[in-house]
């Protein structure tokens, strides 16, 4: 006797189950590990720009400009100009009567390169021993000096903490 319409149960009439296989293969993993990883380093690459952005490109050059002085001056090597702070500063200190120090052309050129100002310069020039140390602050540098003439000028140049 065969079964009625009645009779039929919904399981009788579904499609056989599919065969179940992963739900992902080997190349699909690779591909999603590689968006991933690019994902990353795009994202933190786009962190730090941003970051060394912040302070405006005039900031972003003038974190090389100590280094840059130094080699178009070629005073690298020079023990009495030295860079400090990771490139955000540079001491110089001129020769004096009693003392050995940098030839003074070469601390001038340095100022050169940094665009010290020429009112700077001159107050440089013109600083006396009794003067005690002076300051002055231009663009992105700040700087302080002193001078005597058995010791020589003794400068400081840094990036502005601004």
């Amino acid at each position: 006797m065969e079964p009625e319409f009645g009779d039929v149960t919904a399981e009788q009439l579904a499609p056989p189950p599919l065969p179940q296989g992963p739900a992902f293969n080997k190349r699909d993993l690779t591909i999603g590990l590689v968006i991933l990883a690019i994902g990353l380093i795009v994202g933190v690459g786009g962190t730090l720009t941003a970051a060394s952005l912040g302070g405006g490109t005039g900031s972003l050059l003038a974190s090389t400009a100590i280094a840059d002085a130094t080699q178009t001056c070629d005073v690298v090597d020079n023990v009495w100009i030295t860079v400090g702070d990771e490139g955000q500063s540079i001491s110089m200190q001129s020769e004096g009567e009693e003392s050995p120090g940098a030839d003074y052309i070469d601390v001038l050129c340095v100022l050169d390169q940094l665009e010290v100002p020429d009112s700077v310069n001159t107050r440089i020039g013109s600083t006396r021993a009794l003067d005690g140390r002076q300051t002055a602050t231009w663009d992105d540098f700040d700087a302080s000096w002193g001078y005597h003439p058995d010791s020589g000028l003794d400068i400081v140049v840094e990036l502005s903490q601004q």
